[in-house]
């Protein structure tokens, strides 16, 4: 007679050999890419940011988020290392999202900011036009195999017009 132990063991081993196909893995890693960066708004001591993700969902099931992490960096235009980037804004997108098997969706996160955040880009726009940035996280997803964090990361332009 088999042990419960033992049954559990070859239940654990039966279905992560079913979950992961007998080999290959049934889980996609989703696609996040930064689409754009707009002004949303603009105060008296700040504004805000819209920053547009697009995720793909390769997967034949849907893919859930009840988080995602941050941050934004923008490129000191004064300094002449391409590694010069000083931290803009970090938070969390608490607001949960779906996107369904085989889908696309697009994720619309405020990022609120002051305007002595800005520093040396603002100076860059107002003599330039642009400024040169950076965006990184991870998105906390919910599959039916179990939690996943998924990252993304972009760098690129800004101006009044758009993201370049």
């Amino acid at each position: 007679m088999i042990g419960l132990r033992t049954r559990r063991g070859v239940l654990t081993a039966a279905l992560a050999l079913i979950a992961t196909g007998c080999g290959g893995s049934i889980f996609q890693q989703p696609q996040i890419t930064l689409e754009s960066v707009q002004i949303g708004g603009l105060g008296l001591s700040g504004g805000t940011l819209v920053v547009d993700l697009q995720v793909v969902n390769p997967n034949g099931f849907s893919l859930s988020a009840n988080r995602l992490n941050y941050d934004l960096a923008l490129r000191d235009p004064e300094s002449t290392s391409d590694t010069a980037w000083v931290d803009f804004a970090s938070g969390v997108y608490d607001q949960p999202f779906t996107v369904r098997g085989g889908e696309t969706e697009h994720v619309q996160i405020p990022v609120s900011f002051s305007y002595s955040g800005l520093g040396a880009a603002a100076g860059s726009m107002l003599r330039r036009g642009t400024f040169t940035y950076r965006a990184s996280g991870t998105a906390d997803v919910r599959t039916p195999l179990g939690n996943r964090q998924v990252p993304f990361r972009k760098t690129g332009t800004m101006s009044l017009l758009g993201t370049r």
